[in-house]
C-alpha cells in the first residue's frame, strides 16, 4: 500500500465554455517522487511493468509517466507510441546515473534505476524530503490541445531544467507481430508529447507551453531535474480539467 500523500495536490477549478476548461495545481512542501517507465509494445518483458505502472494513482504522493522507446520497432512490431527522443532521453538518464546499457522495461524513480517493482513496492522507502523546487501549473484545455502556463523555482546553485509532458490513459493495442503477437496491451500514463525549458539560475521561470491535441483522457505532468546528476527535484501532476 502506498504512503499517505504528503503534498497537497492543488485545488483544481474549471471555468469557461463548453469548448475550454482551466484548472490549476501547485506542488507542496515535500518532494513528490517521479516514476518513469521506459517500455515498448515490441518487448515481451514489458507488459508486467505496464500493468504495475497502472496500479499507481497519479496524485500528490506519486507522479508516473511511461515513455515508449523505438529501439524494438525493427523486430516485427512498430510501437505507435514510440518516439526516438524517448529512447534518447533514456540513454541520457542512464549515462547520468553511471550506466552504459539501456533496457526495457526500465523503471526509474527520481532519476535512478529501480528494479524492485517486481513483487515489491519500490516507493515504500523513497524519501519525501523537504522540497528544494516548486512548480505551479495552469492548464487551459481545448479540443485542439492544452496551453500550460508554468511558474517554477529551483536552487540557484544547480543546473536544472523543467520538463512538461502530456500523458494519456486508456490506450489499448492489439499486437499483430513481434514478441507480443496475439496480445492485447493496455497502457497507462503514456507520454504523448513533452517539452523542456532551462531553469534560470537565480529567478523563477515563467513560461507557456502548447501541447498536442488529446486522443484520450489524461493530464499534464511537470518536473524539475538536475542536468548534471539526473536527480528529479520535484514533480507535479495535473489531470485533465473537467468541462
Amino acid at each position: 500500500m502506498f504512503a499517505k500523500p504528503l503534498l497537497a495536490l492543488a485545488a483544481t477549478f474549471c471555468a469557461g465554455t463548453t469548448t475550454a476548461a482551466e484548472c490549476t495545481a501547485h506542488s507542496g512542501p515535500r518532494q513528490t517522487p517521479l516514476v518513469e517507465l521506459y517500455t515498448s509494445e515490441g518487448c515481451s518483458s514489458c507488459p508486467p511493468a505496464d500493468r504495475w505502472l497502472g496500479t499507481i494513482a497519479q496524485s500528490a504522493d506519486t507522479v508516473a509517466l511511461a515513455y515508449h522507446v523505438d529501439y524494438w520497432d525493427d523486430i516485427g512490431w512498430k510501437d505507435r507510441f514510440a518516439e526516438p527522443r524517448n529512447s534518447q532521453r533514456q540513454r541520457d538518464k542512464v549515462a547520468l546515473a553511471g550506466g552504459r546499457t539501456v533496457y526495457t522495461p526500465q523503471v526509474m524513480i527520481n532519476g535512478r534505476d529501480s528494479r524492485a517493482w517486481r513483487g515489491h513496492n519500490p516507493l515504500a522507502n523513497v524519501p519525501r524530503d523537504a522540497a528544494t523546487a516548486q512548480i505551479q501549473l495552469t492548464a487551459v484545455a481545448a479540443p485542439s490541445g492544452a496551453t500550460v502556463s508554468v511558474r517554477a523555482t529551483a536552487p540557484g546553485d544547480r543546473q536544472t531544467q523543467l520538463v512538461v509532458a502530456r500523458y494519456e490513459n486508456g490506450h489499448q493495442s492489439e499486437v499483430k507481430a513481434g514478441e507480443n503477437q496475439g496480445e492485447t496491451l493496455k497502457h497507462h500514463f503514456v507520454v504523448r508529447d513533452w517539452e523542456t525549458r532551462p531553469m534560470p539560475a537565480n529567478a523563477p521561470l515563467q513560461t507557456d507551453i502548447r501541447l498536442q491535441a488529446p486522443e484520450h483522457t489524461g493530464g499534464v505532468v511537470a518536473f524539475i531535474e538536475d542536468l548534471r546528476s539526473g536527480e528529479v527535484l520535484q514533480a507535479l501532476a495535473l489531470p485533465d480539467c473537467q468541462r
